[in-house]
């Protein structure tokens, strides 16, 4: 049975990741900040496995932030699957947040190369695939982005900066790397305690008091956590980047298709300007994210993904629903009038 090394384990993408290789028979070992949150994870990922399968799952104590505990971990494994990464709170500087999450992927891909395991996927982002504002293109895995366009926030130019630092390493290391570029990333939260990004679908379903024209290209986390073990499977693979998002839905039309299916929470949508969106996102740190995303007009294109992989994908309303029917069931949403 192969082993495989998720950085990350309690993050909301790296839970599915666990789930999508127990559930092709691998063993898999993660990494956790401490092992009670380990243990707290084994009962949440218990609901998408049978016990066979969770019982090849362990745990082991590590940080990004240090070399600790990493190299003797990953000694046995087939390969690592790098998804940890920090997203920031919106307050950290530029420099902060590059160098944090750079030399996060470095401790790690030092620590595969030291164990003697050569492969590697990790979980980029499409942060790292955006073009200037006004921009029409179609957008292939050839596409970097500028990170000198002023319209950029740290997290994206920390995505960019920590892709590329892992490009440079397993080209000096000769790993073989496979980079994943994920855009918004949506679908059922395995608990609570790990939503990431479907905070923006609990916003949503519980009714914003305004949306801003924000085109959302989505990746299904379920999609997304198979993409992965496809990337690490097949050898056609090693050494490219594969885009995993290029179906959009607009943050009106995800209120719009909430407002049908959940009548209860009496939502209204009404659109916010984006004047307005600018001067919010000043003063909210967590907004700041959605500013280059205003009227977005490019895509990308995830072709080489399904024509390499035979990767495929939900409709983004099965994957916003799903993402909300979850929040619901797990007693994030209450009737909000």
């Amino acid at each position: 049975m192969k082993k495989i090394v998720v950085t990350g384990g309690t993050g909301f993408v790296a839970g599915w990741v666990i789930v999508e290789f127990l559930n092709a028979g691998y063993q898999v070992s993660t990494s956790v900040r401490s092992l009670k949150k380990g243990e707290r994870l084994k009962k949440e990922i218990a609901s998408a496995v049978n016990a066979a399968e969770l019982a090849n799952l362990s745990f082991f104590e590590a940080d990004l932030t240090s070399d600790q505990n990493w190299v003797e971990n990953i000694k046995g494994a087939a390969g690592v699957i790098h998804v940890a990464s920090p997203l920031g709170h919106g307050t950290e500087s530029v420099e902060e947040l590059v160098n944090v999450a750079k030399n996060g992927t470095l401790t790690v891909l030092r620590a595969a190369k030291l164990a003697g395991v050569k492969r590697v996927v990790m979980t980029s982002s499409q942060a790292a695939s955006t073009p200037a504002t006004g921009s029409t293109a179609v957008l292939d895995e050839q596409f970097w982005t500028d990170i000198n366009n002023p319209d950029l926030d740290a997290y994206r130019i920390s995505k960019v900066a920590s892709e590329k630092a892992a490009w440079q390493f397993a080209r000096e290391n000769q790993l073989d790397l496979t980079t994943i570029l994920p855009g918004a990333i949506f679908g059922p939260a395995l608990s609570a305690h790990a939503i990431s990004s479907n905070g923006i679908i609990l916003q949503l379903v519980k009714g914003m008091p305004f949306i801003p024209h924000v085109p959302l290209e989505i990746s299904d986390v379920r999609d997304l956590a198979h993409l992965h073990r496809l990337a690490f499977e097949q050898p056609v693979a090693i050494g490219k980047r594969y885009l995993a998002a290029s179906q959009t839905l607009t943050m009106a039309e995800v209120e719009r298709l909430f407002q049908t299916h959940f009548p209860e929470q009496q939502i209204k949508v009404r659109l916010l300007p984006n004047w307005a969106m600018k001067i919010v996102a000043k003063f909210q740190p967590d907004m700041r994210s959605l500013v280059p995303m205003l009227d977005r007009q490019y895509r990308h294109t995830t072709a080489a993904a399904e024509n390499d992989l035979g990767w495929t994908q939900h409709q983004p309303e099965e994957t916003v629903l799903a993402a909300a029917n979850k929040l619901i069931e797990l007693g994030l949403v209450t009737n909000s009038k």
